[in-house]
């Protein structure tokens, strides 16, 4: 028996609706999976078409047996509400969404249709119950992002020995405060002060960057937001003019241009998200499915900006690195 074969049967025994056919209720027609993104509709299409890839490798072929209905924000997070409404009013059978502020609009206005989340900061409480199970019409795959802050400031202090002084880009607003906070005693436990640049919105970039170029921060920090993924060419871009490395949350940055970047594998999400999706389509309630959080991490490295801004990498970081940029 095939490991993929294997795996199949150890889920259908966790979720037994997988074993059985689509729901009766669905008359054998296509299914409707609604998609609801902030993104911009370049990063929301990629995020889309993996989520679509992996109901693929399950069986689920658009046209045939299942309809996506995608609805784009384009980054603007004040869209979702009106959104979600639109998006409901064409009555999907199950929501997917990515983040916690497309999750929150979405379960405000219907507390029956089931909803997915493939990467939301903190959903309990105030989405679920319990990750375990989570007792209501959601469930998902969790981040865990803050909580890796402490080992990117050491990533950080690792490749560059004597930095003392480290800019944070942070939100003065949710959980942001506390994590803050956090991440501030774990730095002085290092030996650096941490500098926070709070930002509502994209508009206080240049202002944010002034600042830390004031208060001679010699490397910044991105938290885990969702603000700083989808503005992260503007957000390297000061730093690269500032002669600044950045350390971010998520491959991507790393990507186009960050120094480094470490968290969980956002590829691995979709990927586990598809599944929660699938067992809740073939008649596992939401209810009934724990909310699931990361078990694959990656550190990747960019040596072009390394070289550009004159930083030796340690081979002790390229041991540790999944992926090296050249």
């Amino acid at each position: 028996m095939n490991t993929r074969r294997r795996f199949l049967l150890v889920l259908a025994a966790l979720y037994p609706g997988l074993s059985g056919a689509q729901p009766a209720k669905l008359g054998g027609k296509p299914v409707r999976v609604g998609i609801l993104s902030a993104a911009l509709s370049s990063s929301a299409q990629l995020a889309s078409h993996r989520f679509v890839d992996a109901m693929r490798e399950l069986g689920w072929i658009g046209g045939r047996n299942i309809v996506y209905d995608r609805v784009y924000a384009e980054g603007d997070e004040a869209r979702l509400p009106a959104l979600a409404m639109e998006l409901l009013a064409r009555r999907p059978d199950l929501v997917y969404v990515q983040t916690h502020p497309e999750a929150r609009a979405v379960l405000e206005r219907t507390r029956t249709i089931p909803i997915v989340f493939g990467a939301a900061n903190n959903p309990h409480p105030g989405f679920v119950k319990s990750l375990a199970p989570p007792g209501g019409n959601v469930t998902g795959i969790a981040n865990i992002g803050w909580e890796l802050g402490g080992r990117r400031m050491q990533l950080l202090k690792e490749v560059l020995p004597k930095i003392s002084r480290v800019g944070v880009l942070v939100s003065p607003v949710g959980r942001s405060s506390s994590e803050e906070q956090k991440l501030v005693i774990e730095a002085a436990g290092a030996g650096v002060r941490v500098i926070p640049a709070k930002i509502r919105e994209a508009s206080e970039f240049d202002t944010a960057f002034a600042f830390l170029s004031e208060n001679r921060v010699e490397a910044v920090l991105a938290t885990h937001l969702a603000i700083f993924r989808r503005e992260r060419k503007r957000i390297l871009d000061l730093a690269a003019k500032q002669r600044i490395p950045l350390i971010g949350f998520r491959s991507d940055m790393a990507n186009d241009g960050a120094l480094m970047s470490y968290g969980a594998l956002s590829s691995e999400q979709i990927r586990r998200s598809a599944y929660l999706v699938d067992a809740i389509l073939k008649g596992t309630r939401p209810a009934d499915i724990p909310v699931e959080q990361p078990t694959t991490f990656e550190l990747v490295v960019n040596m072009k900006t390394a070289k550009a801004l004159g930083i030796t990498i340690p081979q002790s970081i390229l041991l540790q690195a999944s992926r090296v940029i050249e």
